[in-house]
């Protein structure tokens, strides 16, 4: 080597992590004791201890409700516990607006490399947890110096990009940065290296420059300090998977141990930032589109099911039970497995007159597209009165003070009982305490996990009627928000019709009221069906394109709608656009990916069968799901592809001769939107020299740690050996 290489100095190097990779602490907190704590991510410094005693804690739980024995020290750990998870997602989850923090709680990202080394530093936890960990400790081997030629700009990954310019001057302060690296190497060009949602803070902080310094101005100061932007696993045109991690959900490795589907689902839905990595609607406008829609949506009507508040009468449905029921539903049977169920009601204390109090219930049940199909497949509806149990409710036993035409044999029989079989009525006696007693256990099991039984059925509601009256109001409408409730009024007998009084008067039925309002599907009916997904179970089912705002829509997610208007539509950087899939003004692109591995390029959606619309008692930890994967969905005749849960995911396809004619992506982000950086060639304001990396095998978060990419990264861009 000669001495003139030797004394050249090091490129520079600053590193924008990816999602979730910069480590947050809390600077201001309604509990001060979590003032100064790491909150991302280090569960064990939270308090969370079930990351290392595995699932000992929720087992207790389910033995503690289960009645078994179950250890009371686990029992007050896990309260402990569950405190501690509420008040780590009250910091974490922002408020509805997906960009402003909970009152009284403010949390900044860890400066400097330190925030995007390791998520949860330790001996224990590093290896699991490295982010850019390994990579900064090769190039300190190299002889580059930690705040001098060497640096990273964590952010604040819950924020959308105007977002972090207004409360935290984010991109100000990473032009600060780069010039700063700049003067401290004997103005060397600073080399931008980007892991996953960092390319698209870095391709926004290019178009940044240009906009706040004026386009002749900002390219002059990128063409100075700008050496290479390196965008390593980048979604140039966004990934299907952050889509159903906001509709759906999509649980993160490592934290699933104590964070459930809701709570996965509720801090996915708060962080403003999800909709940067939303794949590309306008795929029509891009040189390169994908190979099937990124979202389907399985066409389908709706019915709003309400039960309106009313007071039913339950002297017929209890006459001589030996005990009240302590509380009573009413289920809806719309098919042998198909039933929506209302909470459950506690009766009235008067015991000669019992009432049932219902309270107004709205449910939302998917049903096929067209209203002559739903008939067909739901003729008839029945509905039940329920309460928690299982078998026959017992009865009182008739004495001799029962007064109807029988008593007379009943007094006799009961004389010659005793009198001529003493010692086997006294046998009989016995049986049947035991027998009541085991009543009662297999009763109280039954109510502990949740089995009902009927105590009234109506008889066979036609609904054809109702259904066509709502349908015609709402197609005048013009909308699938309008349209009217139409009545059902119908009947409900005990199921126990046995007599009552001295003539045995046939206990009479109650009435009951339902209303429906049938609605129809969407405008998705204006476009082609993709038929190249069908379903299992029905030949009836069509699927269509769906964009993420449909979805978003469907979902009932009107704050992500609006914030994708105010805070990514009316960005004049344009982070979904100009500063997405646009070439960049620099000169040199070095793209890294991984490639040929299973990656998700599309979900199959439907809504959910029944959801509960109002009265709901839900906390702050739960999450009501509309749309939901269709796991009945199949593959029609595509190579390449695989369907699991409704995912579909594309990989590799070989030829006989053992090449590759069809790649995949890395795992997370599908292989058209990391390629696309390839139509940059040549394009844009600088004309950009794109070298492109592929690395067979490499996984999306993966690669920060494959010999592969540091040896790329080393020789071909930084020029160190």
């Amino acid at each position: 080597m000669s001495e003139s290489t030797e004394n050249k100095p090091l490129t520079p190097v600053l590193i924008i992590p990816g999602v979730m990779s910069s480590g947050l602490t809390c600077t201001t907190s309604t509990h001060k004791s979590w003032v100064g704590k790491r909150i991302w991510l280090n569960a064990a410094q939270m308090g969370f201890q079930s990351l290392s005693i595995g699932g000992a804690l929720r087992a207790n739980e389910q033995a503690r409700a289960s009645q078994q024995d179950a250890s009371d020290a686990l029992h007050q750990q896990y309260i402990q516990e569950m405190e501690c998870k509420s008040r780590w997602l009250q910091h974490l989850c922002l408020q509805n607006d997906m960009k402003s923090e909970k009152d009284g709680i403010e949390v900044r990202p860890i400066s400097g490399c330190a925030g995007v080394d390791y998520l949860s530093p330790g001996v224990l936890t590093g290896s699991y947890s490295y982010v850019f960990g390994p990579l900064l400790k090769l190039l300190k081997s190299k002889g580059y110096e930690e705040g001098i030629n060497l640096d990273a700009a964590p952010y604040d990954w819950r924020l959308p990009p105007t977002i972090l310019q207004q409360r935290d001057n984010y991109f100000t302060d990473t032009m600060e940065k780069v010039t700063r690296l700049y003067r401290q190497s004997n103005n060397t060009p600073v080399v931008i290296l980007c892991h996953s949602m960092g390319c698209k803070a870095g391709h926004y902080l290019f178009n940044f420059v240009r906009h706040q310094l004026g386009e002749q101005e900002g390219q002059k100061w990128l063409d100075t300090y700008i050496q290479s932007y390196v965008p390593v696993g980048a979604p140039h045109n966004g990934a299907p998977k952050m889509v159903r991690s906001v509709i759906h959900g999509d649980k993160i490795p490592g934290l699933d141990v104590f964070l459930d589907n809701d709570e996965f689902l509720m801090m996915s839905r708060s962080l403003g930032s999800g909709p940067w990595c939303f794949p590309l609607e306008n795929t029509s406008a891009t040189p390169l589109t994908p190979s099937m829609p990124s979202s389907l949506l399985r066409l389908e009507s709706s019915i709003i099911l309400t039960i309106p508040t009313q007071t039913i009468p339950m002297k017929s449905f209890v006459y001589r039970r030996e005990s009240m029921p302590s509380k009573v539903r009413l289920a809806i049977h719309l098919g042998e497995d198909f039933v929506v169920r209302t909470e459950f009601y506690p009766l009235s204390r008067d015991k000669k007159s019992p009432m049932l109090m219902l309270e107004e219930e709205v449910f939302c049940v998917a049903l096929p597209p067209t209203i002559e199909q739903t008939l067909n497949e739901h003729p008839i509806i029945f509905v039940h009165l329920e309460e928690l149990g299982a078998g026959k409710p017992r009865k009182k036993r008739r004495g001799v003070y029962h007064c109807d035409i029988f008593w007379p044999c009943r007094f006799v029989f009961c004389l010659m009982k005793w009198i001529l079989c003493l010692p086997c009525a006294i046998v009989l006696k016995i049986l049947r305490l035991l027998a009541r007693g085991a009543d009662r256990g297999i009763d109280l099991t039954a109510g502990a996990v949740g089995s009902s039984r009927a105590i009234g059925k109506s008889g066979k509601i036609k609904w054809a009627k109702g259904l066509l009256a709502s349908s015609k109001v709402v197609s005048n409408d013009g909308g699938e928000n309008g349209g009217m409730d139409s009545e059902l009024r119908f009947q409900i007998s005990p199921c126990d019709r046995e007599g009552q009084g001295f003539f045995f008067e046939v206990p009479s039925p109650q009435e009951c009221v339902l209303k429906v309002q049938w609605r129809p599907p969407s405008s998705l009916f204006e476009i082609k069906p993709f038929d190249r997904v069908t379903n299992k179970t029905t030949t009836i089912c069509q699927y269509y394109p769906a964009t993420t705002k449909e979805l978003l829509v469907a979902e009932g997610l009107d704050n992500a709608v609006k914030l994708l208007r105010d805070s990514y539509d009316s960005d004049p950087i344009d982070p979904r656009g100009l500063s997405s899939w646009h070439p960049p003004p620099i000169q040199r692109v070095v793209a890294i990916y991984g490639i040929n591995l299973p990656t998700e390029i599309s979900g199959v959606y439907q809504r959910k069968q029944c959801v509960k619309l109002s009265g709901n008692n839900r906390n702050d930890l739960s999450v009501r799901r509309l749309i939901v994967m269709d796991k009945s969905a199949r593959l029609n005749g595509l190579d390449g592809y695989t369907i699991e849960g409704g995912i579909i995911r594309e990989t590799k396809v070989m030829s006989k001769g053992g090449t590759t004619i069809k790649k995949s992506g890395d795992g997370t982000v599908p292989y058209w939107s990391l390629q696309h950086c390839r139509t940059w060639q040549g394009e844009g304001v600088k004309k950009c020299d794109v070298k492109v990396y592929e690395i067979e095998g490499a996984e999306h978060r993966a690669i920060l740690n494959d010999a592969k990419f540091h040896e790329i990264l080393l020789r071909e861009v930084l020029g160190v050996s």
